[in-house]
């Protein structure tokens, strides 16, 4: 009998559904979880979880061998689901059903919930994907930042050449998952396998930037305009306006708004408000509670009206700083738990 998918990495064995809920729920995300037929009428909850982060990703083998019911709350995450056997209809928030085969997998959003209904006997990889990993990539992709939250349609076809490319990386992330001193043990190595799985995502699934990436990519910059790029990278902190910054590179204003306009898309104060909103995200991730205030990671990336701020990083990330930097331990407690608990099983 073939060896179960990341077998080198088990989190759960159990019939149990307590024990079982508990083990989706520390995994993924909160979650209740209930069979689908009556308590005593046969069959085996039988629950197999294996599950390993590559780089930021969390990847799982999930099985069931009854069919059971889940509910989960809205998550924090993009996740991917593909049956290997068996079935699953699925629903994200209002989104439409999907029902997902080997052939077509689930697709679900961040900050929608959903429903799950699993067949009897099915197995399937789920996939997490934190959404600043995809954001940062898919800004890489574009070489500019994203003017609206990333949004997939619900239902992904794996049949066509970019869906199976994208299930192919997806078996050799396995593959290497079986060795002791593959290529997930190395951070470098690991970092271009999700680079390639995230990438292979955002290529073959149709999503609101699906047009923008298959668009002629645009000449590059003059070198005005990319220095004016590299000042805002650079130092975001500073009180940059369109006429100073287009003073600096020796340039017109107008000259200066043509040229971004050319060659990211927005305007330089919109994309130095972009630059700032990630590195207050990143800030705030990383910062303690009790010893830092939004106001001061805000003013320290020059931003000095915190409720308009607010309101567009709650669009840009789905929560408000307060809540970032709320969460912001219990987020890096559970990083490091889980990559205590992978390290030692390896």
């Amino acid at each position: 009998m073939a060896a179960e998918p990341f077998g080198r990495f088990p989190v759960a064995r159990t019939a149990d559904v307590d024990e079982a809920q508990e083990a989706m729920r520390s995994t993924f995300l909160p979650l209740t979880l209930r069979p689908l037929d009556p308590v005593g009428s046969g069959g085996d909850l039988d629950l197999g979880l294996n599950a390993t982060r590559v780089g930021d990703v969390t990847v799982t083998y999930v099985r069931f061998g009854r069919g059971v019911q889940i509910d989960t709350a809205e998550a924090d995450n993009y996740h991917v689901n593909l049956p290997i056997t068996g079935g699953t209809v699925s629903r994200s928030g209002r989104l439409e059903p999907v029902a997902s085969t080997p052939q077509l997998a689930a697709v679900f959003m961040p900050e929608l919930d959903a429903e799950l209904e699993w067949q009897a006997g099915t197995a399937q990889f789920c996939l997490m994907l934190p959404r600043h990993v995809l954001q940062q990539e898919l800004e890489a992709m574009l070489d500019r930042p994203l003017a609206a939250p990333l949004a997939f349609a619900p239902a992904m076809d794996v049949t066509g050449d970019a869906g199976r490319a994208w299930v192919d990386a997806l078996r050799l992330i396995e593959r290497q998952s079986r060795y002791s001193h593959g290529l997930l043990d190395h951070p470098l190595a690991a970092g271009n396998l999700q680079r390639i799985l995230v990438d292979g995502l955002l290529l073959a699934q149709p999503h609101t930037y699906t047009d923008a990436l298959a668009a002629p990519h645009p000449p590059a910059a003059p070198p005005a305009i990319h220095r004016a790029i590299e000042l805002l990278h650079t130092h975001p902190e500073q009180p940059w306006t369109t006429a100073g910054l287009a003073r600096t590179v020796a340039v017109s204003a107008r000259s200066l708004q043509d040229g971004f306009a050319r060659t990211v898309g927005i305007p330089p104060t919109r994309y130095l408000r972009e630059i700032r909103l990630q590195r207050i995200h990143e800030d705030l991730q990383a910062a303690d509670p009790h010893t830092t205030t939004v106001s001061s990671v805000a003013s320290r990336w020059g931003v000095l009206y915190l409720s308009r701020m607010a309101a567009t990083y709650r669009e840009k990330f789905g929560e408000s700083p307060s809540q970032t930097l709320r969460h912001a331990p219990t987020r890096r407690r559970t990083q490091i738990l889980f990559r205590a608990q992978t390290l030692y099983r390896a």
